[in-house]
């Protein structure tokens, strides 16, 4: 019996390839033009430097030699990934400090606008009322103090660092639509003006790390809808009581809060005329100013699911008949869901090993890992495969340089041992029936 020398499952560009073509080069080069992430470059162009990034991140590679030594091991597949030239660690090390990580940013919104329509089609067919948009972010501890980290000092050791990526996603598609990159250590409410660039009536979920009552009359006086978790020690006072015909509702209530704060907006020009003293670099001159003011809102207090504690939410839709208790409470676990991302994304991507120490390399790093997402996303919408994500980036990454078509790997990853068993069979069922002919009874 001979074993079959390939698998029926051939294809003539290997794995990574097969990813690379989805993106379009043509328009990632024009991006490259106008950004100007080509100027001065010799060899490793915009294009170059993403398929080496793709490389490293989607082979689990931990360091720049790691990554040269990979692709010098597969310089017979380099024809098919569009690359003419071998890479170096230094040509490597350079491209990551000095090429601007919001070229990378700009080819995954690019992806994102492409086929965005298509994996929304992909999701299950349960139905959702609401299109909702969650926000969230995610730290990710870095090995050294490059970017502030949260926490104290510790007694002993060094403090590490810390990279915050705060993300806003589409509910029904699981992907990411805003992300944005700061030190560890800044609040997530920095980033809550980034909501305003939502569609017009959008729905918008997030947890209590985002309270701020002023910022919240201006989503609802802007069209925006929300739901939030409400602080155990928030004040407010009770303007309504309401009915709780919902089993596990305890309250649904009108309440109202009182803020007091102080802002910072730009003078105006009277303001300029009487300041004296130098304009700062920016060419922004910003005062501070106190605001004072009242918004209601409503309260929805639920039993949790094991009916022990209560958990407490509050959203601007007032009236129940638009929305009720129960669906507030569900739109706000709905919320889960970027979570789940979260956690994809750093159990099965190299997050913990970063090929720079410094923030440029850093955050080219992430968005990369974002595009080998998408990419990984669009290949099991095509496939319409029902693995766990976990399992077909472990398929990816096991057949990377192998000429094998991923989509049919992601459909049937049995299908060549299944094969094989058959033909095994057939061969043993022949020699059975050799030996009867040479051996009749």
């Amino acid at each position: 019996f001979k074993s079959m020398g390939k698998g029926t499952n051939f294809s003539g560009q290997p794995v990574l390839s097969q990813l690379i073509k989805l993106m379009d080069r043509s328009k990632i080069n024009t991006l490259a033009s106008k950004s100007g992430a080509n100027y001065y470059t010799k060899h490793l162009d915009g294009y170059s430097h993403l398929v080496v990034m793709l490389y490293a991140v989607l082979s689990n590679l931990r360091s720049l030699r790691e990554t040269c030594l990979g692709f010098a091991a597969n310089a017979t597949r380099m024809n098919h990934l569009g690359i003419d030239h071998m890479i170096c660690r230094s040509t490597l090390s350079d491209a990551n400090k000095r090429r601007k990580s919001s070229f990378f940013g700009s080819i995954y919104r690019m992806l994102y606008k492409r086929y965005a329509p298509v994996l929304s089609d992909s999701m299950s067919k349960r139905e959702v009322s609401t299109k909702l948009y969650v926000m969230d972010s995610t730290t990710i501890s870095l090995f050294s103090q490059i970017l502030r980290g949260v926490g104290r000092n510790p007694n002993n050791g060094k403090k590490k660092g810390g990279i915050k990526a705060h993300t806003i996603i589409e509910e029904s598609i699981d992907l990411p639509v805003f992300v944005d990159y700061t030190e560890g250590i800044v609040h997530d409410h920095e980033a809550m003006e980034r909501l305003f660039d939502l569609p017009y009536g959008s729905f918008i979920a997030f947890d209590m790390g985002y309270t701020d009552y002023m910022l919240w009359k201006r989503l609802d006086e802007a069209g925006y809808k929300f739901v939030c978790r409400l602080k155990d020690n928030a004040k407010f006072k009770i303007i309504e009581q309401r009915k709780c015909p919902e089993k596990d509702i305890i309250a649904d209530q009108i309440i109202e809060f009182t803020y007091d704060k102080y802002v910072e907006r730009p003078m105006t020009d009277e303001e300029l005329k009487h300041r004296r003293g130098r304009r700062p670099n920016s060419g922004v001159v910003t005062v501070k100013e106190r605001v004072q003011g009242t918004y209601r809102c409503r309260r929805i207090v639920r039993r949790t699911d094991d009916g022990k504690d209560t958990i407490q939410f509050v959203t601007n839709v007032l009236d129940p008949e638009e929305m009720s208790a129960e669906q507030v409470c569900e739109t706000y676990r709905r919320r889960w869901s970027i979570e789940s991302l979260f956690k994809r994304l750093k159990q099965n991507f190299p997050l913990k090993y970063f090929l720079g120490d410094n923030r440029n390399a850093i955050e080219i790093q992430i968005w990369v890992t974002m595009i080998a997402y998408l990419l990984l996303r669009v290949m099991q919408t095509k496939a319409r495969s029902k693995l766990a994500f976990s399992n077909i980036v472990m398929l990816t990454r096991a057949t990377l340089g192998a000429y094998i078509d991923l989509v049919t790997l992601l459909n049937c990853p049995k299908l060549d041992w299944n094969l094989l068993e058959q033909q095994r069979a057939r061969w043993v069922a022949s020699q059975n029936i050799r030996q009867l002919e040479l051996f009749p009874t």
